[in-house]
């Protein structure tokens, strides 16, 4: 609700997205307000639109169901025969900024630790054709497969959209969004991509236009440098500009030019679940950083769209991009729901279908069922029966024990909303709410 609520807010398209009535999606939400002890949404007749403590906590739940689908895919389904020999550290170069969290949530999520070499698109494809590295995090404008010379295998993270970068004081700074015909005649900087080609003249080529007479060709630190500094105007993403500074601005291209992050694998190394859930946190960090810094954009149905599209991508298993070798089929993976969370917990606390079955009141019949239906669909086994009992499989017990540390960050996250949301008098009463009542889904 709240998702839906935070990418479109009209509560007729609202209702639409989540199946409800309107009348009923308001009473839910005050439902919401109600149950976390803070406005959650801002309303009029027609319309809705986060507050600062449902924007945090949107953020956090988010985190936490996709922490969930990660735990599901790694412990459950990849911990298969294809994951076996994973490696425990995992070199990475990246011509990307890679967010700390990537690295700290590769560690919790997928059990493995990632040691990552920043450089330059040219000299990661280096590094990866020179087996310095296992993978590559990279951009390109073309297929960046092309560029690696041994066997690798590509996973797409986002196809990213490119924006100006101008002095504040720029005449055209405060435009909606600006041409490229009207920047040819600027002094401009441009990074060199992974098959050598000069990312601005290369956008000003697909808009048929010569390129820009200055255009000074450096690495991305420099680049980021004489932007900053305002001695020149460059192209980057809004997904993670690479300058950050009151001296400039971002802007949108009237041309919409983009390019692809990937993330390249030697697959003898990495197994294929791994690399799809890698880019899928890559993916993820990098649209959640969009929708912090561009909130108003989301209220454009281009940008919406675009975000749509994007974060779709991943709530189904990822597919490769494009393999060196012939790709094989890969089976749907059915993700957990809220139900199936408790149904779990309830078989791993009481030990017995039965027992369970009473506790959740269901029939026996029909908790087996179900659990059957479930096994079925993720490919995998949960449970061990035998005349003694039912016990859990061991990764299914591990993802246990990884769901209760995700529930507990989630629970923090929505206190600490609280604490900084309520006068300090109130702050200590709500946090001291029925845990239970801040992540439902996850009891």
């Amino acid at each position: 609700m709240l998702d839906a609520v935070g990418q479109c807010g009209d509560l007729a398209e609202v209702a639409r997205r989540t199946g409800s009535r309107h009348g009923a999606v308001e009473r839910q939400l005050d439902r919401l307000d109600k149950t976390v002890g803070l406005p959650l949404t801002l309303r009029s007749r027609h319309t809705a639109r986060l507050t600062s403590a449902g924007s945090r906590l949107l953020v956090a739940g988010r985190r936490f169901f996709r922490q969930v689908d990660l735990a599901v895919q790694t412990n459950i389904f990849g911990r298969g025969s294809e994951a076996v020999d994973a490696p425990a550290v995992l070199a990475i170069a990246s011509a990307e900024p890679l967010l700390e969290d990537v690295v700290e949530d590769a560690a919790a999520s997928l059990d493995i630790l990632l040691s990552v070499h920043h450089d330059t698109p040219q000299q990661v494809m280096h590094r990866l054709a020179g087996y310095h590295v296992d993978a590559a995090h990279t951009w390109s404008l073309d297929a960046p497969g092309n560029s690696a010379e041994r066997a690798v295998r590509t996973y797409g993270v986002l196809d990213d959209p490119l924006w100006v970068t101008l002095p504040s004081g720029h005449p055209l700074a405060g435009r909606d969004a600006v041409s490229l015909a009207d920047l040819r005649d600027e002094h401009w900087v441009s990074e060199v991509g992974p098959d050598s080609e000069i990312l601005v003249a290369r956008v000003f080529q697909a808009a048929g236009l010569p390129a820009p007479a200055a255009l000074h060709v450096t690495g991305a630190s420099v680049a980021r440098g004489m932007l900053r500094r305002g001695d020149a105007i460059g192209l980057g993403s809004p997904t993670h500009p690479a300058v950050l500074a009151p001296s400039v601005v971002h802007r949108p291209v009237v041309e919409r030019p983009h390019r692809s992050t990937s993330l390249l694998v030697d697959p003898t190394v990495v197994p294929r679940a791994l690399a799809e859930q890698l880019a899928a946190l890559l993916a993820d960090r990098y649209l959640q950083r969009f929708a912090e810094h561009h909130q108003d954009l989301l209220r454009d149905p281009w940008w919406t769209r675009w975000h749509r599209d994007q974060t779709a991508r991943f709530t189904r298993p990822v597919r490769p991009a494009q393999e060196s070798t012939a790709p094989t089929a890969t089976p749907a993976i059915r993700k957990f729901d809220v139900e199936d969370l408790h149904v779990l917990r309830a078989v791993a606390r009481h030990g017995s279908i039965n027992r369970a079955a009473t506790v959740l009141s269901i029939s026996q019949s029909a908790l087996t069922r179900r659990i059957h239906r479930l096994e079925l669909g993720l490919g995998a086994r949960l449970l061990l029966r035998s005349a003694r009992g039912t016990d859990l499989t061991t990764p299914t017990r591990r993802f246990l024990h990884q769901l209760g540390r995700f529930e507990a960050e989630f629970h923090d996250a929505a206190a600490s909303c609280r604490s900084i949301a309520l006068p300090a008098g109130q702050s200590h009463r709500q946090d001291n709410a029925p845990r239970a009542q801040l992540a439902p889904s996850a009891t």
